[in-house]
């Protein structure tokens, strides 16, 4: 599988964490319509692989999704076969980074302090998930810009759609976007709200990318 370009993940990845998965594949058609291509359907739900099965059928070939809430090498490879193209977890974990180099995919772990982003780093990953990144702040992720430049961030947790720029803006590569976003369980009637959320997110990335 090719390698993840970091600049695919478009400046922001939508976090679908659902209890209920009926209309997943019509909130990611709104997400993806309104300029949000990168989707993460997290694997703490047991509907959650096939719900993952389904948006891919559901979207065209250059929408970028992976499976959240990656514990184990089992759920890695059940993620694969879901046609997953990165790993999101909590946690810094070596070995499960690893197993998901080793699948094919891009690891994106969660790590707080410097400690758990350079064993990330030494361990092969190459994007890092700041989590909570929501109640650490834009000056936590600038003080860690310092000595890990060459790392791309994600902040996650916590962080209201309409302050993506900001963090694009202080260095991270794309946001990690959540129950602001999109609601636990959406019905049809949330479809334009998510759309119209999905397009502040997509305005204000492009915004900041285009900042000196």
């Amino acid at each position: 599988m090719t390698p993840l370009n970091t600049a695919d993940l478009r400046g922001a990845i939508a976090i679908l964490r659902l209890t209920g998965h009926r209309h997943i594949a019509e909130a990611g058609v709104a997400l993806y319509e309104a300029g949000l291509t990168s989707m993460e359907v997290t694997f703490d739900h047991p509907d959650a692989p096939a719900a993952l099965r389904e948006l891919r059928a559901a979207l065209p070939p250059d929408a970028l999704l992976g499976a959240g809430t990656i514990r184990t090498r089992e759920q890695v490879e059940l993620a694969a076969s879901c046609g997953a193209r990165y790993c999101v977890s909590p946690h810094t974990d070596t070995a499960l980074i690893r197993a998901v180099l080793s699948a094919g995919l891009e690891p994106l772990p969660g790590a707080t302090t410097a400690t758990e982003i350079a064993a990330a780093q030494d361990a092969g990953a190459r994007v890092i998930k700041l989590f909570p990144a929501g109640a650490l702040g834009l000056p936590y992720l600038e003080a860690l810009l310092g000595p890990f430049r060459e790392v791309a961030f994600v902040p996650t947790g916590g962080i209201r759609h309409d302050t993506a720029g900001e963090w694009i803006a202080a260095g991270a590569v794309a946001v990690g976007l959540g129950s602001d976003l999109v609601p636990a369980a959406p019905v049809p009637d949330d479809l334009p709200g998510i759309a119209r959320r999905a397009a502040t997110v997509a305005a204000q990335v492009a915004a900041a990318g285009k900042a000196p």
